[in-house]
């Protein structure tokens, strides 16, 4: 018999107060790709990877009747992608989500870190966030043992002339078929030159692949 699915309920965070529980780094020249840090504690207030993503998905306050996840989380972003670490089972995002921050460790200095990449009114919506979900896939899962959740923003649907943009949010510490592991030493805050130039370099790739279909 189906059970019936029943919406997460969480305190809904706007994009102001997300921002203040980030640590926004600043390096010259990275204009191009945004870069922060979500550390346990900000402003004597404890974080949560939970209250991060979940306002990543939900950057709208969500009505009763918004769509959500398979798992309940409410989305009133355009769209989303849940990019598991290679080798690890099969998981539905709440529960992997609580079970990272239940595991907090006392001295653990990162939670997650959120990339932020854009796109351009010329470029299809669907196509920045196949792009980020890919970069995320193949330089994070593959290539860092990092698990992350991708949402795509349209700010244009309420009538805002920021242009398209997608949010990758990577939970700090590596992420094992044993369970969590390290911090990754990528997720510093010395580190926004390295994901620009990472990134720049996949986007010139992607592009040029585009390009020639």
């Amino acid at each position: 018999m189906k059970t019936k699915k029943t919406a997460v309920t969480t305190t809904w965070q706007s994009p102001a107060q997300v921002m203040d529980t980030l640590y926004d780094v600043r390096e010259p020249g990275c204009d191009g790709v945004g870069f922060a840090l979500l550390r346990p504690r900000a402003k004597q207030k404890a974080n949560s990877v939970v209250a991060l993503i979940g306002a990543k998905l939900s950057p709208i306050k969500p009505a009763a009747s918004a769509p959500t996840t398979s798992c309940g989380m409410p989305v009133t972003a355009r769209d989303h992608r849940f990019v598991l670490a290679r080798g690890v089972a099969d998981t539905t995002l709440t529960r992997l989500l609580e079970d990272y921050d239940a595991a907090v460790r006392p001295h653990q200095r990162l939670l997650a870190a959120v990339i932020t990449v854009r796109g351009d009114e010329d470029m299809p919506a669907h196509d920045l966030l196949d792009m980020a979900a890919t970069y995320a896939t193949i330089h994070l899962a593959r290539g860092r043992r990092l698990t992350s959740v991708v949402a795509l923003h349209t700010p244009g649907d309420e009538l805002s002339r920021a242009m398209p943009h997608a949010h990758i949010c990577i939970l700090a510490r590596q992420h094992a078929p044993s369970g969590w592991l390290a911090e990754h030493e990528d997720l510093t805050d010395t580190a926004h030159g390295l994901w620009a130039e990472e990134w720049a370099a996949f986007r010139a790739g992607w592009e040029r692949i585009a390009a020639a279909a």
